[in-house]
Order: structure tokens, then sequence, then C-alpha cells
């Protein structure tokens, strides 16, 4: 039974340290354009590799708390459209597609 009770205690605090973790990523409200000359190379990989034949349209360098990310819009064929969010690393953080 203690053993029990300790490891629904681990995963309660793991979860909860997840769940803060993610949260902390929020907006600090300032976004820029930025030409794409000025967005740093690994993060152009990344864009490029999530690109699939889409045009790169505006990028936007936003200040989180968690850090500098970078939020590139792309122009897909058939009218659709995608936004990719990479970290300044060059990690992805997302990838969504609109119509």
């Amino acid at each position: 039974m203690k053993k029990l009770i300790c490891q629904l205690g681990f995963v309660i605090g793991v979860t909860a340290l997840i769940t803060g973790c993610s949260t902390m990523c929020h907006k600090d409200q300032k976004e820029t354009n930025v030409p794409w000359a000025s967005v740093p190379a690994v993060v152009q990989s990344t864009i490029q590799a999530h690109q699939y034949g889409g045009t790169v349209g505006t990028v936007e360098k936003e200040t989180m708390k968690c850090g500098i990310v970078y939020e590139a819009k792309i122009q897909g064929s058939e009218g659709k459209c995608a936004e990719v969010t990479v970290a300044k690393d060059g990690k992805l953080l997302k990838y969504k597609t609109e119509k």
C-alpha cells in the first residue's frame, strides 16, 4: 500500500511539474516582424523543413517568458496556410495548418 501511495504521489508530482512548465511559456506581448535575412540559420532550416512546397510569408520574432521564438506564416498550395513556431535554437514548437 505504501508503494502504491508513493507511486501515485510521484505521478501527481511529475504531472504538476509538466503542467507548470508548459504554462510558463506565455507571450509577453512583444512581437516584431523580421526580415528573412535576420532569422537565425538554424531557425530558417526548421521552417524550411516544414514548408512542404509552400512559400514563407511573414516571420515574427516573439519574446515569451520561456525565451525568444519565431513564428512563420507559410502560404501553401490550394489556399491552405500553415503556421510554424520555432525556438531560437531551431527546435520545432508548433505546426498548425489553416484553411
